[in-house]
């Protein structure tokens, strides 16, 4: 087979975006305005809740909501330490505390049985992540918080369109924040938004995102009337009508999109069917509607005569381009300091070591999937122990 060159991600904007990306260069307004209150509503009838609030990342959203719930200094905030920075980077900007549980060695997402032997007095609530676009256990983290008191509050960046038994995990969450970012299921270039059946939680976001100002620029000029007060301490974490517009275009497109991620993880599964003594796909599981952010397998590094990161290079010389989603948190220098220990994260160390992400996006061929199969294959077949 010829040799192909096949990036990890790859994007492609729908004409629907760029003709609203125009209308709004040409409409005299590019901040948070008309737009952002279109993109919240049409956010939060995807996700099944009455209430969103666009924000300028998942990162700040979770922060915002964080703070809407009343963290401070000395609150705890349990969370999986296999995730990207961003999870802990959140908590710890809003003086909370990290308190990371170990992950399920099948989903790679927070173990609940773990998260219940970490709630303290000073728990604030339980962030989990949602891997990959696959859901947490919610059924079960939330029969642990509702017996605690605690709010789910749920970093489902990877996991906009992802279900359980129907449910969104907005519904199962107390607040589920999205991702936006450019290379996200939908994308706004840079952006988020949490959503919520809570109003209250929802607004204190809203007014935290404009420095806690009770009117916005927008607002202030279609009401022809420049007062208004600072309440609280705020943030500067407002999306501008400019990004929700890429967002909007984007949203038009998300179920075709989705659909064809779908039939990507679904040709995936049958070109490394017959390896599963070599590496492990994704779990199938008919209760979960996976988002099919990542395509993420595992290698049995016993089984096999090298490591992830020489499995990596070498797909790389057939043109494939892979990544790792994630090398856990504990293994980073700042986190290693604040004296996070592997040994206490088994799991999360030894996904650590084996994770591969594959290429996973809506224009990759049909063809393209079969050549990434063919060269995962042909590596195994050549390095097996």
């Amino acid at each position: 087979m010829e040799k192909r060159n096949i990036p990890l991600y790859d994007l492609k904007l729908s004409p629907g975006t760029r003709k609203r990306v125009n209308a709004v260069l040409s409409s005299g307004w590019l901040s948070t305005g008309p737009l952002a209150r279109e993109l919240e509503k049409q956010v939060a009838k995807r996700a099944h809740v009455r209430y969103a609030a666009a924000v300028s990342s998942a990162t700040a959203g979770l922060q915002m909501t964080l703070e809407a719930i009343g963290a401070r200094k000395g609150s705890e905030v349990i969370t999986s330490p296999f995730t990207f920075c961003a999870t802990a980077e959140a908590i710890l900007r809003s003086e909370a505390i990290p308190v990371f549980a170990d992950i399920d060695p099948a989903t790679l997402n927070i173990d609940p049985d773990e998260v219940e032997r970490k709630i303290t007095s000073n728990t604030l609530c339980v962030m989990p992540v949602d891997i990959a676009g696959h859901p947490a256990n919610y059924k079960s983290l939330g029969a642990i918080c509702r017996k605690r008191r605690l709010p789910v509050i749920a970093d489902a960046s990877h996991a906009l369109g992802a279900t359980w038994r129907g449910k969104t995990v907005a519904q199962l969450a107390d607040a589920a924040i999205h991702s936006f970012q450019a290379t996200k299921n939908v994308t706004s270039a840079e952006g988020g938004i949490v959503a919520s059946r809570h109003k209250q939680l929802v607004e204190r976001v809203q007014l935290l995102s404009r420095h806690a100002m009770t009117a916005n620029a927008f607002q202030r000029k279609k009401a022809n009337k420049w007062e208004y007060d600072v309440v609280g301490l705020g943030f500067k974490g407002n999306l501008s009508d400019l990004h929700a517009a890429v967002g909007l275009g984007e949203l038009t497109v998300f179920d075709k999109n989705q659909a064809k991620r779908a039939r990507i993880a679904a040709r995936y599964m049958k070109g490394l069917s017959g390896l599963e003594d070599h590496l492990e796909l994704p779990p199938e599981n008919n209760a979960y509607h996976h988002a099919w952010h990542l395509f993420i397998i595992r290698l049995h590094l016993s089984h096999l005569k090298i490591s992830r990161d020489r499995f990596i290079k070498l797909m790389a010389g057939e043109g494939v381009q892979c990544g790792v989603h994630y090398k856990p948190l504990f293994e980073m220098s700042y986190y290693r300091q604040l004296g996070f220990l592997p040994q206490y994260f088994p799991n999360a160390a030894y996904a650590g070591q084996r994770v591969i992400s594959l290429p996973m996006y809506p224009q990759l061929s049909m063809s393209d999937v079969d050549y990434v199969c063919a060269a995962v294959r042909r590596l195994v077949e050549k390095h097996v122990r």
